[in-house]
């Protein structure tokens, strides 16, 4: 299966034929990653009743800030309809209170209810959207998604930088290009915190960077 655009809807179905493509619940890696986020959550707003998670995949982040934030209503958006299925299993624990829904949230986005989510959680998905958009719709779309957080509420995204050559998301994580959303969202909003990270996944390093941003 060929996407007929780079890195839209065709390209994650693929991914997500088989389970855990990336590793989201095994890999030490990226649990840290999460919990480092949920720690944010817990440091900075520690009571979120409604929280809003853009890329949910399978459910892995979205269990541990179900366990982390027992008294959060969350809704997580995932364009995979491999992924959301699995995500359904997973989380029918909590489904009294994660609402899941299986879209693109460029399209998505307007449904969602403005100045309603205490937290947005967005982890390693802007750069699919970039390599997708012009920057000008790249503009709005954040734009967009700063519209629905609370007054005081917290955007807390984590971002791969600079991937080896010989993975495809190379093209659409290079430094500039990471760095342009930085911009872009301390623009729109006001940065609260910026953290580098380089730690070893599967036996090579990665750098990744998690932003803060404050309505």
């Amino acid at each position: 299966m060929e996407s007929s655009q780079p890195w839209a809807i065709d390209y994650f179905e693929e991914k997500f034929i088989k389970p855990d493509p990336w590793k989201y619940f095994t890999s030490p890696f990226e649990q840290t990653k999460y919990q480092r986020q949920l720690d944010i959550v817990n440091d900075r707003y520690p009571d979120p009743q409604k929280i809003l998670e853009i890329g949910g995949a399978e459910g892995a982040q979205t269990l541990l800030l179900a366990g982390q934030f027992p008294k959060a209503k969350i809704i997580s958006v995932e364009i995979s309809s491999h992924a959301f299925r699995r995500a359904k299993d997973n989380l029918k624990q909590y489904a009294d209170r994660i609402d899941l829904v299986n879209a693109d949230i460029v399209e998505y986005r307007a449904r969602l209810e403005a100045n309603c989510y205490d937290v947005v959680l967005w982890c390693e998905s802007i750069y699919y959207l970039g390599g997708r958009l012009p920057l000008t719709d790249i503009y709005d779309l954040l734009g967009g998604i700063m519209s629905k957080l609370k007054a005081g509420g917290l955007l807390i995204m984590a971002n791969t930088v600079n991937l080896p050559e010989a993975i495809p998301e190379s093209a659409v994580t290079i430094r500039p290009l990471i760095d342009c959303y930085y911009v872009i969202l301390s623009s729109l909003t006001a940065p609260v915190s910026k953290s580098t990270y380089v730690e070893e996944k599967l036996g090579k390093m990665y750098e990744y960077q998690i932003w803060v941003f404050k309505k």
